[in-house]
């Protein structure tokens, strides 16, 4: 691009920025807006004590929740009695054994390991 393509550029996106910014909102004065109330009526309400909230909740009433061995004891009492589908299609996930016993490096071995295979199985 020589320098004469440069100044058109920049030439047009001069008048394109000046054009933009004309497309603005106008700024709308306020201050000579008459008030439809008086200084001493905004002072008087604003000097009102505010209302004050009366309503709360007593927290020492909520009821207790279930444990999760009272949900389960539930649970097989249903599947015992015939309310629920004797596939004992569970509805919640067991987490017994969440630490795992392989080490960093083991799993990140495991990865390539996997890696690797798929790479000999996709032809690549």
């Amino acid at each position: 691009m020589n320098a004469k393509q440069l100044m058109i550029a920049a030439a047009v996106f001069a008048a394109a920025g000046s054009a933009m910014a004309d497309q603005t909102f106008p700024y709308v004065e306020f201050s000579n807006v008459p008030s439809a109330k008086t200084r001493a009526e905004v002072a008087a309400d604003v000097a009102k004590p505010a209302v004050a909230q009366t309503e709360y909740v007593e927290f020492n009433k909520v009821p207790r929740g279930k444990t999760r061995a009272e949900v389960r004891a539930e649970l097989q009492q249903a599947y015992a009695s015939g309310e629920l589908a004797a596939t004992r299609n569970t509805e919640f996930v067991e987490f017994t054994n969440v630490a795992s016993t392989k080490t960093r490096e083991e799993v990140r071995n495991e990865a390539i390991q996997a890696a690797k295979a798929k790479n000999v199985r996709s032809g690549s």
